[in-house]
């Protein structure tokens, strides 16, 4: 049986989501200590990539969360980017300053798994991949976490750019639309968001459109980009 609603806390200020009647999502939103500890983590790798030069960019659910919820993404505590091969040389050279802030890191033959704990010992942890360049055919691919191989054209990851997420910005692919149409997710549709107790921040009323019918590619469509792009997080 799936929920049509849902209550979640994040940074203290309670949230409320309500989802269209088509919509099936089979879990609740992850708690609290985690939210903010992926926002932390997430937080901690842009500064260190940024200050290091190395590029890198969200994927997966993570491109997602930040697509729908202008942050993390609530309903998943996976964190993926991505990064060309060749910088892996340049996290390795980095591996001490990472133990030294209390992160560990884990070399995996597909990726690399950073981890640490907040909180009440909360383990959270991202998973960067490799982009392998297939220059004869324009492609860029990699393996997921979930050994799930993902392939992207070139100029869909390329050039990478800067995004607001939650209050800091993070590094997104330049075709946020064609990489997400390389993932298969859960979570289709959210028409209707708000925050509770404070009706100056309700982003959409969605009763005339209460007998829509809705796909993920109405997700990735300008069509719905009102509904799509709420701003969860001050």
């Amino acid at each position: 049986m799936f929920n049509d609603k849902y209550n979640y806390s994040l940074n203290g200020i309670e949230h409320e989501i309500i989802l269209n009647h088509t919509i099936k999502i089979d879990q609740q939103p992850i708690n609290e200590k985690i939210l903010v500890s992926n926002k932390y983590l997430i937080k901690y790798i842009n500064d260190l990539f940024d200050y290091n030069n190395i590029e890198y960019c969200i994927i997966s659910n993570t491109l997602l969360g930040s697509y729908i919820f202008n942050g993390i993404n609530i309903f998943n505590s996976v964190l993926e980017i991505c990064t060309q091969d060749s910088n892996f040389i340049k996290i390795k050279k980095l591996e001490e300053e990472i133990k030294n802030d209390d992160f560990n890191v884990q070399y995996l033959e597909k990726h690399i798994i950073i981890t640490t704990s907040f909180f009440d010992k909360m383990k959270v942890s991202i998973y960067i991949y490799p982009l392998e360049n297939d220059t004869d055919n324009d492609l860029l691919s990699y393996y997921t976490y979930d050994n799930k191989f993902i392939t992207h054209k070139f100029y869909d990851i390329y050039p990478i750019k800067k995004n607001k997420y939650e209050e800091f910005e993070v590094s997104i692919p330049n075709k946020i639309d064609k990489v997400l149409e390389a993932y298969s997710f859960n979570l289709n549709y959210i028409s209707f968001t708000k925050k509770k107790n404070d009706k100056n921040k309700i982003i959409e009323d969605n009763n005339d459109n209460k007998n829509n019918i809705l796909t993920f590619k109405d997700i990735l469509s300008n069509t719905y980009s009102s509904y799509i792009k709420p701003l969860f997080f001050d």
